[in-house]
């Protein structure tokens, strides 16, 4: 599931901006985020949320030349499975905003998919901090936590989907001193938030597109 996606400045990601209480001029925007990409991720403070740029792969190696994304850990994405062992969960929550993502089927036939409001998507993620030992700087890393299929995409992609986080949810999401995930765990049912425009394209990162598009209705 979702291994590239896209965060370009329309008035949906100013809005997710504005409504986390960060400015969107402080985001990375791109059309081809992939593993490794820089990214940015939000996150809880005692202070308020605060955007960071962030490795988008959660588990680094540090090398000669400084951290990188460990090679023997493919991270950019978390099962929800796995998330209640996570001291990221308890501890490490983080806001990933898109303005769309890709699907694919077996890696065959990707989708871009996006809102079809022109909304941005809250992904619910964790993030990890680390100190490279080379430059001495603090660096953060990202994965996309991923849930269950869902049946309106099981055309595209039936095995999982990227944690679409409520508007409701996000002061509790990012909330340090939320570590009782109890209050967290309904969020780890899969759920389309608004409707999403599919369209068919040629390959995932260049993104033409091969086919005309078409509307999956929300489903939570």
């Amino acid at each position: 599931m979702c291994t590239n996606y896209v965060l370009v400045k329309t008035s949906g990601a100013t809005q997710l901006a504005e409504r986390l209480g960060v400015s969107h001029n402080d985001l990375i925007y791109g059309t081809n985020f992939k593993p490794g990409s820089l990214i940015s991720i939000v996150t809880g403070s005692d202070g308020g949320h605060v955007v960071r740029p962030a490795i988008w792969w959660l588990y680094l190696q540090q090398t000669a030349e400084g951290l990188k994304p460990h090679k023997d850990f493919f991270s950019v994405n978390t099962n929800y499975r796995k998330v209640p062992k996570k001291p990221e969960y308890r501890q490490s929550r983080c806001i990933i905003p898109a303005t769309a993502f890709v699907e694919s089927q077996d890696g065959k036939k990707p989708h871009l998919l996006k809102p079809a409001d022109g909304s941005a998507i809250a992904f619910g993620g964790l993030y990890k901090e680390w100190v490279d030992k080379v430059t001495g700087e603090l660096v953060y890393s990202a994965s996309i936590i991923t849930l269950a299929g869902i049946n309106p995409l099981k055309d595209i992609h039936r095995k999982s989907m990227p944690l679409w986080l409520p508007e409701d949810a996000y002061e509790d999401w990012l909330s340090p001193a939320i570590i009782d995930t109890s209050r967290l765990d309904y969020l780890l049912e899969p759920a389309l938030r608004c409707d999403l425009m599919a369209t068919p394209i040629d390959r995932t990162y260049s993104k033409v597109p091969a086919g005309e598009a078409f509307l999956i209705p929300s489903q939570f």
